[in-house]
């Protein structure tokens, strides 16, 4: 029995909304824990904010409509050409920032460095 094979466009799609909820996620790690103003002025965090949500919104659609029956790839949106390990290693490079982001704490207010 041969199993039905996910289309490229469809995980490539599935990765990018992952990738954009991840993205939003940070965003609320860093302005949850407050840590967010020491990248950003306070009069920056409504935008910060409408940006969070948006990625988080945008994500939520990207998977939802990557597994849609209808989905065909007529359109030229879908590029062909593009290997599932090109789109791993291209979309690799964000997972990776993006866990440890969410991992690992900042160990810049753990070390203490002696200035001269």
């Amino acid at each position: 029995m041969k199993e039905k094979q996910v289309p490229i466009w469809q995980f490539n799609n599935e990765l990018q909304g992952i990738l954009l909820i991840g993205i939003s996620l940070v965003i609320f790690k860093l302005y949850v824990s407050k840590k967010i103003l020491i990248i950003l002025e306070p009069e920056m965090i409504p935008f910060l904010l409408f940006a969070m949500v948006s990625l988080f919104i945008i994500g939520f659609f990207r998977l939802l409509n990557s597994d849609l029956n209808g989905a065909d790839c007529d359109c030229e949106v879908c590029d062909p050409s593009s290997s599932l390990f090109i789109i791993i290693m291209k979309s690799s490079f964000f997972i990776f920032v993006i866990i440890l982001s969410l991992v690992l704490n900042d160990f810049i207010d753990t070390v203490h460095v002696p200035f001269k």
